[in-house]
């Protein structure tokens, strides 16, 4: 399946403090999909409400809100949008955590461009799948 040929590409919502990390994903996922970049969980969170995005890729470790808290109030928001976490500290209890909590998947920092290209492949059509059943119901 090609996403950008879709007449509505698929949105990604990148929730970062750090501007490196957040920028080269911005730009390795420009080409496929209509990208929102947000530099903590408060500003991502009314990103959130306003783009409706298919997937998020969320710093744990941030300055105020953690990407675990921001976790939390995501899946208020919208219990069925895919939520990938991204670690740049490689902390396996603090991934499993957010897995626990309803993270989707779990990257860690720094990402391979194609794992991280598939990876939020398959969530965009997770969430994507998930809304058309709400509709269908």
């Amino acid at each position: 399946m090609h996403i950008s040929a879709s007449p509505d590409p698929a949105k990604v919502l990148i929730i970062d403090d750090e501007i490196g990390p957040r920028e080269s994903l911005r730009m390795l996922l420009k080409p496929s999909y209509q990208v929102h970049t947000a530099e903590n969980v408060e500003t991502g969170l009314q990103l959130l409400q306003e783009k409706r995005p298919d997937t998020i890729v969320m710093d744990i470790r941030m300055p105020g809100m953690n990407g675990i808290d921001g976790l939390r109030k995501i899946r208020e928001i919208d219990p069925h949008l895919s939520v990938i976490m991204f670690t740049g500290f490689g902390a396996l209890e603090t991934a499993q955590e957010a897995l626990r909590l309803g993270a989707n998947d779990y990257i860690n920092k720094p990402f391979d461009a194609v794992q991280m290209r598939e990876v939020i492949g398959r969530n965009v059509e997770r969430t994507r799948l998930q809304r058309q059943s709400e509709v269908t119901e």
